[in-house]
């Protein structure tokens, strides 16, 4: 599969233990995911593709420590740090409706109310109440808050984002 077609849940840190265990690092909202995984695929640092089943799963939060079937031995899973554990896009978690990954919002264009486009989302600030969408287009930028009084429409296969713009918004 392309690279644009797997999802990173987390990153392998560092073998744990004796018995091949290792301290993942998760790049994903919801932890509770690898209860039901089986297997996962690692990219490693070398770009290479590994497959392997979960033979175990411990929670030790904001870390999950796994166990794969293959290996047994700190030194088997050593040359795995730094390695992102991956899934393919297919087996995403479901969200809830009007919910998105950041990786599906990065690209859209942002439109004003009156068809405007004023730029590109490049990253999303996580900001404790609300998630900013940083808009760029050339050396302009923009902050705009992902609230409903801002957003008025996301979609994603047009690739556009539609907002509010009140008094002051995009001068900041």
């Amino acid at each position: 599969m392309p690279v644009e077609d797997w999802v990173t849940i987390g990153k392998i840190l560092k073998p744990v233990g004796l018995q091949g265990e290792v301290k993942v690092g998760l790049l994903t909202d919801f932890p509770n995911r690898f209860d039901t995984l089986n297997e996962v695929t690692l990219l490693t640092q070398a770009h290479e593709r590994l497959r392997f089943k979960i033979d175990n799963v411990r929670y030790g939060l904001p870390f999950v420590y796994l166990r794969f079937s293959e290996l047994h031995t700190v030194e088997e899973v050593e040359c795995l740090k730094g390695a992102y554990l991956q899934v393919p896009e297919s087996e995403r978690v479901a969200l809830p409706k009007e919910s998105y990954f950041h990786s599906d919002l990065i690209g859209l264009h942002v439109y004003t109310q009156d068809g405007e486009c004023i730029g590109q989302v490049k990253e999303i600030l996580e900001m404790g109440n609300n998630d900013m969408f940083v808009v760029r287009k050339g050396t302009d930028e923009s902050l705009i808050p992902a609230i409903k009084k801002f957003v008025l429409a996301i979609d994603l296969e047009r690739k556009r984002m539609d907002i509010n713009v009140i008094e002051g918004l995009l001068d900041l």
